[in-house]
């Protein structure tokens, strides 16, 4: 019996993201295109991140810390000056699966929307995807991004965080690529492991033929289609 509330709840679950097109973890299997993200900038590994995007002629989507960004403001227009799509990870990286305090929603689009606005108070631009910390997707996550015409987007693969050799996990990307892969790393930290392997990684990603987008381009997501209500409001 509770397997099939189970089942019944993840197809509702799913019904409800297809009908309003507010989540992605992964694009079209059929676009021959992959994207690179990374989280919880600006920090101290974006500058070679950057510098190594510009050596490979890629353009990535980078999901700024709204705390991260008022500390240093100049990342995140170095990120915007070289072209990289903006988005937005939230103002201070709350793990929302552990809130239990009862104004959880009200928290949410606080956070949602401070990030934004420090994010574009610093870069011109007004960010309308969003990944909530930890990939927080519960069905309120998709309701507070609806309600500021934002679109939630996570990801199919990332393991930057994990206790592993850089060779391990350099292996483990390079596994995971796929038509329509959301890949994603973090550039707060200076992230070694990382920085050892994405040049090598994004070599690999082309030789299979897959060309490097951002992910709006991945999903064929246009801002005007979430901004009908006049974009990110500010609830401070």
């Amino acid at each position: 019996m509770k397997k099939n509330i189970v089942l019944v709840l993840l197809f509702f679950a799913v019904a409800c993201f297809a009908q309003i097109k507010t989540f992605y973890s992964n694009g079209s299997e059929n676009a021959g295109k992959v994207a690179l993200t990374f989280d919880d900038g600006p920090g101290k590994a974006t500058q070679k991140i950057l510098e190594i995007l510009k050596e490979k002629n890629v353009k990535a989507s980078f999901f700024m810390l709204g705390v991260r960004v008022r500390r240093n403001p100049a990342g995140a227009k170095a990120v915007a000056a070289a072209g990289h799509e903006i988005a937005n990870h939230t103002y201070g990286h709350i793990n929302f699966y552990a809130y239990k305090d009862k104004d959880k929603i009200d928290k949410m689009e606080k956070e949602l929307l401070r990030g934004g606005n420090i994010i574009k108070a610093a870069t011109g631009v007004e960010p309308f995807l969003v990944r909530f910390p930890y990939g927080y997707l519960n069905p309120d996550a998709v309701e507070a991004a609806k309600r500021h015409d934002c679109c939630v987007i996570n990801w199919s693969f990332g393991c930057d965080w994990k206790k592993i050799t850089a060779g391990e996990m350099h292996d483990k990307y390079k596994k995971a690529i796929k038509n329509g892969a959301i890949f994603l790393m973090h550039d707060l930290h200076e992230n070694k492991k990382v920085l050892s392997f994405l040049s090598d990684f994004i070599d690999e990603i082309k030789q299979m033929g897959y060309e490097i987008v951002p992910v709006s381009e991945l999903l064929n997501l246009k801002q005007d289609r979430y901004f009908d209500s006049g974009g990110l409001k500010n609830l401070e």
